[in-house]
């Protein structure tokens, strides 16, 4: 994060804050649990003292299997500490900035409470609706060729929402087929606990590391995963003072363009010849497991309770 922009979040409140993080599991299932104790303790008037990592722990299980399942890891926590985060550790409990609280108003976090579990509900549904579209997808016609490649690209190019997880997963799917087809092999795996639907994927003895987020802060922490390790990265773009930095680590970077006009284009071709979409097939087929893998629906009422 540059200097410019830890100056702009000395200004934010909690609710300003959070409210990035819209849709992002793993962060809020450490924030609701924390913000839900402050409005319980303000609502009895009392001083919230805060809560331990354990509790945390609880609450963060709790909150995501109503939604789409993760499994926690200390690190959601830690991520969230000190100037840059939201919140602050004393002796073995956590509770948020007291800065990012001042002129907030019960309400206003009662209000914020509910806007993090409604933008959880909505990702749980977008997801569902990702899904439904792919299985319908898969089930078209083999000679449907053109109906794949198209939601293919479509989805390809969906950079946002939930940290550019359709990127992320479908980029996969794409290198996964194209290097089966030579006989190679690539695996889904993370070189870190992955925030939301961050992943990596391993071919060989290289690291496949696959992000949208442009920043040289997330490059370089990317390049600091698995030292030692050549990797290749993949991302929508690629910039000159990106290419620098990395020259020295990485064997090469695959862009946007190249998954569209490459990769994408050498499986059409092939599929456009047999006159049957079997690689764009697998395709949407590794994406629908990708997207089921750690979904998990709820018969529950999703909002019910905190």
């Amino acid at each position: 994060m540059n200097k410019r922009k830890q100056i702009s979040n000395r200004g934010e409140n909690i609710g300003a804050l959070l409210r990035r993080y819209l849709g992002q599991r793993t962060v809020l299932g450490v924030a609701i649990p924390v913000l839900a104790a402050h409005i319980e303790a303000a609502q009895k008037k009392r001083a919230f003292t805060g809560l331990t990592e354990s509790q945390i722990a609880t609450g963060f299980r709790e909150v995501t299997s109503r939604f789409i399942r993760s499994d926690y890891h200390s690190t959601y926590i830690d991520r969230r500490l000190g100037s840059r985060g939201f919140l602050d550790l004393s002796g073995n409990r956590y509770k948020i900035r007291a800065a990012l609280l001042d002129g907030v108003s019960t309400g206003d976090l009662e209000q914020l409470h509910n806007d993090l579990l409604s933008s959880l509900l909505t990702a749980y549904e977008e997801r569902q609706a990702v899904i439904r579209k792919l299985e319908d997808a898969c089930s078209l016609p083999k000679e449907s060729i053109d109906e794949r490649h198209a939601l293919v690209g479509a989805y390809l190019s969906q950079l946002t929402g939930n940290r550019g997880e359709m990127f992320e997963v479908v980029s996969f799917a794409v290198l996964r087929e194209y290097f089966r087809t030579f006989g190679f092999s690539l695996q889904r795996f993370s070189t870190t606990h992955a925030n939301d639907g961050g992943m990596d994927f391993v071919g060989g003895e290289d690291i496949y590391q696959v992000t949208t987020d442009e920043s040289m802060q997330k490059v370089r922490k990317d390049l600091a995963k698995a030292p030692g390790t050549k990797r290749v990265l993949v991302r929508p773009t690629v910039n000159s003072a990106f290419a620098e930095l990395s020259k020295d680590d990485v064997l090469e970077t695959i862009e946007l363009s190249d998954l569209l006009n490459h990769f994408i284009s050498w499986l059409l071709a092939r599929d456009t010849r047999s006159k049957q979409a079997r690689h764009l097939q697998e395709v949407l087929m590794t994406a629908l497991t990708e997207f089921q893998r750690e979904n998990r629906a709820e018969t529950q009422e999703i909002l019910t309770g905190t």
